[in-house]
């Protein structure tokens, strides 16, 4: 006979959502995590996924985010400004003009941002869930 199952942890509540909230789940925006460091990248991933959005892809490269624009795998966008050196606006403006909404994130905050973007929301790093959970409603609003 084979091992009895061993339950899934339980988690405790997420802030801001309901107790039972994975029903949202379906109905939430797929997000595209734009991150060169791998440990924001994964604090990113898992507090998009605690807060009930589905994370599309996480890419550490300006060239990987390019190569996802007409893939329509992602709803929206959470970008790291700098990215090995490069800046992460050609795609910003690609987004743009497909009408993708999406925040920068940046250490600098907002003045690190051309002001053809000034229209966007600039989340300042470290940020927290509750700040990414704004932005993340505002996107998808």
């Amino acid at each position: 006979m084979g091992d009895p199952a061993i339950p899934a942890p339980q988690r405790g509540p997420i802030p801001g959502l309901p107790a039972d909230h994975t029903h949202l789940r379906m109905m939430a925006p797929r997000v595209l995590v734009v991150e060169d460091e791998m440990t924001v990248a994964m604090l990113i991933e898992d507090m998009v996924s605690e807060l009930a959005y589905e994370v599309a892809a996480v890419v550490p490269r300006l060239e990987d985010a390019m190569r996802l624009l007409d893939s329509e795998s992602f709803d929206i966008a959470v970008l790291d400004v700098h990215l090995n050196g490069k800046t992460v606006f050609s795609f910003a403006e690609e987004l743009r003009e497909r009408e993708i909404p999406f925040v920068f994130a940046t250490a600098y905050g907002p003045q690190a941002i051309p002001k053809k973007f000034e229209d966007h929301m600039v989340l300042r790093k470290p940020f927290g869930p509750v700040e990414l959970r704004r932005a993340l409603m505002h996107l998808s609003g």
